[in-house]
């Protein structure tokens, strides 16, 4: 795998970390450290709109990454 997209991996799991605990922070209702907790339905639709603009952002960067890796492939290929 190319070091670009490990690195990118990495800091969008970091940023995405960061944010949950954020998020967990103003839900003190959600029990992330009790062994084998999940959160309710309603708490997993908060999630997922607290975290929609960090993670289409994310996506956005995953993409852009993999087409320019695209390119330098193709480049590189002489096609």
């Amino acid at each position: 795998m190319d070091p670009r997209r490990i690195e990118l991996n990495r800091r969008h799991s970091r940023e995405m970390g960061v944010l949950f605990t954020a998020f967990l922070d103003i839900h003190p209702d959600i029990e992330s450290e009790v062994s084998g907790a999940q959160m309710t339905a309603e708490q997993e639709a908060a999630w997922v709109a607290y975290s929609a603009e960090l993670l289409a952002l994310h996506q956005a960067e995953r993409s852009a990454l993999a087409d320019e890796i695209e390119a330098e492939q193709r480049r590189r290929d002489g096609l």
